[in-house]
């Protein structure tokens, strides 16, 4: 699947010919009408320059709002279509595929499951999941925090092509490989190893691809439930016509023949979740201990206030702050440096972002969050703009 670096390097320059040219309009708006003036422009210039019939659809959480559960805006509504090219309602409960942001929802599921990270692939995974003793050894803490030692994997042409069409596949290549780097040395963003977190959280033992997503998804609609958002679940064929039109990053609009399926079943776990924004509200709040309970939820204080830190296994500039699952960035506003932990996606026609500030102690919930989905490419630059207004606001 096209996540995080690909998919950013590939849309940050094309997405960023939108935003130069609108903040004088926005600048003197309120935070959520400069969201909303932004979302408006991006989806007009999309139209009117190549014809993509783009939705975008936003949560915003402030501290004005949160006791009403934030606020959800949209752009792009009336020329919205479906694979097929007939029009489509936009709305909080329209389907997009949100990428990369369903390992999140992994990170989740396995605490409800199981609590805290212990142990190693080969202590989780059942024995007929064959694999390499370095493999095996891999600790699922570090599978979490982006330190597994595997390559990084999200520009593809790591793995044999076939590896993710069954389990069978893949674990035949886990048998014989050695990863490149030692666990816990170094930051890499591997697809593969949160598709193998997954299969740990389910305590893997078949090589039937489809009882694992089955099961997967079982347990994601599970830990939904705990947050109240009742209509995500792994990608089913019966999506699709639920489904905007996806684009390209360089806006070409995928085929109606396409699948429109976001990964392969045994990496449904790192990439295949369809979630709607009514749904994504409920975990950006979640997220954020903005629910009842949610100040003394053990799970969100393991899964975000732990960080750690390593070199790019590339050897290539800083390495980023991460948490189980959560990247944490320091972004800098007219009010000073505020921490955002965020987590975005890309699979092929559709993208996502979440982002929020983090917590300022105990008993103090995060302030300001936001959530894009879209089917076009530029979900993080929006994101990332739409974060920076509420901080400055």
């Amino acid at each position: 699947m096209i996540t995080r670096r690909d998919f950013l390097q590939a849309t940050s320059g094309l997405a960023g010919t939108f935003f130069t040219g609108i903040w004088p309009r926005i600048a003197n708006a309120d935070p959520i009408q400069s969201i909303q003036n932004l979302v408006d422009d991006y989806c007009r210039e999309s139209l009117n320059n190549y014809g993509a019939n783009v939705g975008v659809v936003v949560g915003i959480v402030t501290p004005d709002n949160a006791s009403n559960n934030g606020r959800i805006i949209f752009a792009g509504q009336k020329a919205l279509t479906d694979p097929y090219g007939k029009p489509l309602e936009l709305n909080e409960r329209t389907p997009f595929e949100i990428g990369s942001t369903s390992k999140v929802f992994t990170s989740g599921i396995h605490y409800m499951l199981h609590g805290p990270y212990e142990g190693t692939l080969g202590s989780w995974l059942g024995r007929r999941m064959t694999m390499s003793r370095t493999v095996a050894s891999i600790s699922l803490k570090n599978l979490a925090v982006y330190q597994t030692g595997l390559a990084e994997d999200n520009r593809g042409g790591v793995y044999p092509p076939t590896m993710m069409e069954s389990l069978t596949n893949l674990f035949d290549v886990m048998a014989g490989l050695t990863p490149p780097f030692r666990q816990g040395t170094c930051y890499s963003y591997s697809n593969i190893g949160w598709a193998l977190l997954s299969m740990a959280t389910v305590k893997l033992d078949s090589t039937d691809t489809q009882e694992f997503a089955r099961t997967y998804n079982e347990n994601l609609v599970k830990f939904c439930r705990g947050f109240s958002a009742i209509n995500t679940q792994v990608f089913h064929p019966d999506f699709k016509p639920r489904l905007p039109m996806g684009y390209t990053r360089k806006f070409a609009p995928l085929s109606s023949r396409s699948k429109y399926q976001p990964s392969r079943e045994a990496g449904y776990g790192s990439g295949g979740i369809v979630s709607t924004g009514a749904d994504m509200m409920q975990f950006l709040l979640y997220n954020m201990g903005l629910l009842p309970g949610g100040l003394t939820d053990p799970a969100l204080t393991y899964q975000q206030k732990e960080t750690v830190r390593a070199a790019p296994c590339s050897g290539r500039g800083p390495g980023p702050m991460t948490s189980a699952g959560w990247f944490h960035a320091k972004t800098e506003t007219s009010r000073g440096v505020a921490v955002v932990l965020n987590k975005n996606g890309g699979v092929p026609g559709f993208t996502s972002w979440m982002g929020f500030r983090s917590w300022r102690g105990p008993g103090a919930p995060s302030s300001q969050g936001v959530f894009v989905l879209s089917n076009s490419p530029a979900s993080t630059r929006i994101g990332t703009s739409a974060m920076k207004i509420l901080l400055s606001g």
